[in-house]
């Protein structure tokens, strides 16, 4: 199977589009950029130093330009589909994940399980296609590290961690949370590269890769 990066691109983008489209007409422009922001560019910032910092994986043929752009957008979309499945998993009815205290870390802990779950099937398929190769050694799943599946669980825990807590200031304006999330990335990003180093510790000592 030759892999078509021109269709992998858009139906990132697409799909993208359309989780950003759900959230503007339910929550509103502001909150959809905040999320934009979290979701994509946190979390595409630590995969991009994932791919060409630490090396750990190739888009083959790809360069820099288009694999921050299409994880930019491919987060956004598996971080909306998964933080939306996780809200109507937890929240009942009439209840949402902005107005219920206990949804601040309850939702953004869900939605990691969610988003690794969904790897768990998305990588060997796209891996097996020719989508991305995985420089690190294995030993456990498909010829795939397990430090891909911690990166999933801690980016797509804080992301949206970090946009419950800037979505629910209800006065805030656009370009207040718009600052506060690229603020907010800095925190994040110490916390994420903390969590990821304990919990590969903690695998490593297994002998697990």
């Amino acid at each position: 199977m030759i892999p078509s990066f021109e269709l992998l691109m858009a139906s990132g983008v697409t799909f993208a589009a359309v989780v950003l489209a759900y959230l503007i007409w339910r929550f509103g422009a502001a909150d959809a950029i905040s999320f934009a922001i979290l979701s994509g560019g946190f979390c595409a910032m630590l995969d991009f130093l994932s791919s060409f910092g630490s090396e750990n994986y190739v888009y083959p043929g790809q360069s820099r330009l288009w694999v921050f752009t299409y994880i930019f957008f491919g987060w956004i979309a598996m971080g909306g589909l998964s933080l939306l499945i996780a809200e109507g998993i937890l929240c009942r009815r009439g209840e949402d994940m902005l107005t219920q205290r206990r949804y601040l870390w309850q939702v953004p802990l869900l939605t990691a399980i969610v988003a690794v779950s969904f790897d768990l099937f998305i990588d060997p398929v796209a891996v097996a296609a020719g989508y991305w190769i995985w420089l690190k050694e294995a030993n456990v799943y498909y010829g795939i590290p397990l430090l891909n599946f911690v990166g999933w669980f801690v980016l797509m825990g804080l992301a949206p961690f970090g946009w419950i807590l800037i979505a629910r200031q209800r006065t805030w304006g656009a370009a207040k949370k718009a600052l506060t999330s690229m603020l907010a990335m800095v925190p994040l990003a110490i916390m994420a590269v903390g969590l990821s180093v304990i919990m590969n510790s903690a695998v490593a000592v297994s002998g697990l890769k």
